[in-house]
This record gives C-alpha cells, sequence and structure tokens, in this order.
C-alpha cells in the first residue's frame, strides 16, 4: 500500500467524496444497473447536504482514506435497536477504481472496525447487491459471514441482496 492515511471526514472532503462516489458506482455497478438509475442514486444519496449530515451525525463514523487526495471513504453507524444489542451498519466503503487491490479498503475497513470495537458495538453488519462482485469478494475475503439473502429495488429492477454479519 502506497503512503495512506485514514482519518475522520470533515464537510471540507464532500466535493473528494463525491468525486470517489461518481467514479466508483459506476465501475462497481456500470454492469448491471442503468446509468441514469446510477445518476439518480448518486445526485439523491451524495447530494452535499446529505453528505454533510452524514459526516456529522452522532454516533456516525465517517472516513476518508487519503493521500495525494481522497481516494476512498466509508461509513457506518450503530443500529438503533430496541433490545441491547450492538451492531453496527457499514452504510458505504468505496475507492477510486485506479486504487482498487491496493489496500485502501482494508485499511478503511480496519479503522472503521477498530472504532466501533472502542464503542463496545460486537457485530458489524453489511447489505451488498449479489451481482457487486468486487464488494462481495472484498467481504468474504476479510472472513464476513453471508447471513441472509433478500431483494433490494434499484431505480426500476428488482435485485438479489446479501446481508453479511462479523463478530468485532
Amino acid at each position: 500500500m502506497s503512503d495512506v492515511s485514514v482519518r475522520a471526514a470533515t464537510v471540507a472532503d464532500v466535493d473528494g467524496i463525491q468525486r470517489i462516489a461518481r467514479r466508483a458506482w459506476r465501475a462497481t455497478y456500470g454492469d448491471f444497473l442503468a446509468e441514469a438509475a446510477i445518476d439518480a442514486i448518486l445526485d439523491d444519496w451524495y447530494a452535499a447536504e446529505e453528505l454533510e449530515a452524514s459526516i456529522t451525525a452522532e454516533g456516525s463514523v465517517y472516513l476518508v482514506a487519503e493521500d495525494e487526495g481522497i481516494a476512498g471513504y466509508a461509513s457506518a453507524a450503530p443500529i438503533d435497536a430496541e433490545d441491547d444489542d450492538r451492531e453496527a451498519q457499514l452504510y458505504a466503503i468505496y475507492v477510486d477504481p485506479d486504487r482498487w487491490g491496493h489496500g485502501i479498503g482494508t485499511a478503511l475497513l480496519d479503522e472503521i472496525v477498530d472504532r466501533l470495537a472502542k464503542r463496545d458495538v460486537e457485530q458489524l453488519r453489511i447489505e451488498v447487491l449479489a451481482d457487486n462482485t468486487v464488494g462481495v469478494s472484498f467481504y468474504e475475503s476479510r472472513g464476513f459471514e453471508r447471513t441472509d439473502e433478500r431483494e433490494r429495488t434499484v431505480g426500476d429492477r428488482t435485485l438479489p441482496e446479501y446481508v453479511y454479519h462479523q463478530d468485532l
């Protein structure tokens, strides 16, 4: 891995996160999602005000990996549960496609896990579209266990989705 550092994201990172999201989403989902569906998700989920709210949300862990600019990002937060389960959801982990295979995703995931474990979170949950072979391979190679399969509607398509868990 190159000289990549992982740190907490700030609102000043919004443009860099949006840039990585556009590149990573097209590389990850472009083979099975329509461009219009990807654009709609990016416009909705990655609008500046949405990102700023996620970055500053209480309990959220929002990280960026950087060297010469933002190379990737990840976000997670505890799941609100009525029982006292200590579970968190990984909402996003994306790396610039030109940097795939350089350990950046692993560095982001390791830091997410470390920060959540320090908060006494016991389990991390991840939802991955089944056709996202890069994501499925990444999580399975890091010991996440597939615990469920269901369907998710994305744009005008209904796609299979896997749910993974890992004890922290």
